[in-house]
């Protein structure tokens, strides 16, 4: 998919300078932050629907799942899809995307290990995701010099709750409200602003039109935050 940056206002600017230079530690969410996953999350998806007779539509995907995070339990309410086993569903789409990860099929994001290695250089840094640990760094694999520490989603509730986003400060012995959250989606916004963390909206291509007013600011995908941390 091919990203349109767009020049962003300078209030906007001046907003993530001064969130930047009050953080002590940067949490990047990872799934449509730092991977172009989520179209392999559907895919996954549809996959074990499939035997339903049924697929979830891209425009819907990254509406309902990706973004405001619903995942199946959305898909049926909205739907009235019937699922025979919802959690052998889940455990046989995790399978799957767990393949996909095993065969690096999973791409990051142009900009993800250049802004991973300044950032890490400025500031302590850490992932906090959704996705279990381990995926993540079998997605990231060689493509990442500087892999940060990672807290996966494994025995944690999911964001919208808060849970990774405090595991993760705990972790690097910060306050949350110094930890300043980059995220994609509006069930990691809030999940911040539940840990009293303050964050940015990162624009990827397919949040376009996705609203999330819990955030402090946005910024037009990886681009544009590369662009800030090399004027540092």
């Amino acid at each position: 998919m091919k990203f349109i940056y767009l020049t962003r206002p300078v209030e906007a600017k001046l907003k993530l300078s001064e969130l930047w230079r009050n953080a002590q530690a940067i949490l990047f969410d990872f799934d449509g932050v730092l991977a172009d996953s989520e179209p392999f999350y559907r895919k996954a998806w549809n996959l074990v629907l499939s035997r339903y007779q049924h697929s979830i539509p891209e425009e819907e995907y990254w509406k309902h799942w990706a973004f405001f995070g619903r995942g199946l339990a959305g898909e049926i309410e909205r739907t009235e899809l019937r699922v025979d086993d919802i959690d052998a569903a889940r455990a046989e789409q995790k399978a799957i995307y767990t393949d996909f990860c095993a065969k690096g099929l999973i791409p990051l994001f142009q900009d993800a290990s250049a802004v991973l290695k300044i950032a890490c250089r400025e500031k302590t840094c850490a992932i906090a995701s959704n996705t279990d640990s381990n995926l993540v760094r079998i997605i990231a694999g060689n493509a990442v010099d500087h892999l940060p520490p990672v807290i996966g989603g494994e025995g944690l509730r999911g964001k919208p709750s808060p849970d990774i986003f405090v595991k993760a400060a705990d972790f690097l012995s910060v306050d949350p409200s110094r930890c300043l959250v980059f995220e994609d989606a509006w069930k990691g916004v809030r999940a911040a602003e539940s840990a009293g963390m303050p964050v940015v909206l990162v624009r990827n291509g397919y949040n376009t039109g996705l609203s999330a007013p819990e955030a402090s600011c946005d910024i037009q995908g990886l681009n544009e935050l590369l662009h800030f941390l090399r004027r540092l």
